[in-house]
């Protein structure tokens, strides 16, 4: 056989990547730089969503300090992800690879009764606030109003992601809709 430098083959004489035959369906070849790599999976994600309810929403005792919203949320599109009710409601990443991760929360919110409240909302990672997540909105009696988070951050196998919350003092807010989206990609 001659010798033929892999950069001047052309069709059919093309081939797969090593290690193609033992690769998960989904996954794509990621190269480390030395020469070598890994088939990892090419993204993981997975949404949580708070079921709607106007007439029965999720009811939170807020108080001036952060408290994890712990709703019933449905995972939906789940790839990679445990959703977790103990000892609150948050999402655990149970992939191998490490992520590089979008974050994403949204709620409808309402104060219960009484004068309006200033409602944070913040990502936490591992029982700590994720600085730069946090935002702020006013939460009414009688009125919906929308609060929604973003953040970036890395994530690695049994890294937790949950959602706290605390007011400018202590009330009940109404969430008639809430979702959680965690979406990922190799580091």
């Amino acid at each position: 056989m001659a010798n033929v430098n892999h950069s001047a083959l052309t069709d059919p004489y093309l081939h797969e990547p090593k290690g193609v035959a033992a690769a998960n369906a989904g996954e794509v070849y990621i190269a480390d730089g030395a020469g070598s790599g890994d088939w990892t999976q090419k993204h993981r994600h997975v949404g949580g969503h708070l079921t709607f309810s106007t007439s029965s929403p999720y009811a939170h005792s807020t108080t001036t300090s952060d408290s994890a919203l712990n709703p019933t949320f449905t995972l939906v599109d789940n790839n990679g992800f445990s959703g977790l009710s103990s000892p609150n409601a948050r999402i655990q990443y149970d992939g191998t690879e490490d992520i590089s991760a979008a974050l994403t929360a949204t709620f409808s919110i309402q104060q219960a009764s009484g004068t309006n409240r200033q409602v944070e909302v913040v990502f936490y990672k591992n029982g700590s606030a994720l600085a730069g997540s946090r935002v702020i909105t006013t939460a009414a009696s009688g009125e919906w109003h929308q609060i929604t988070t973003a953040f970036n951050t890395t994530i690695s196998t049994n890294d937790y992601i949950e959602v706290f919350t605390k007011a400018d003092s202590a009330a009940t807010i109404n969430y008639a809709s809430g979702y959680l989206r965690i979406t990922g990609v190799p580091n």
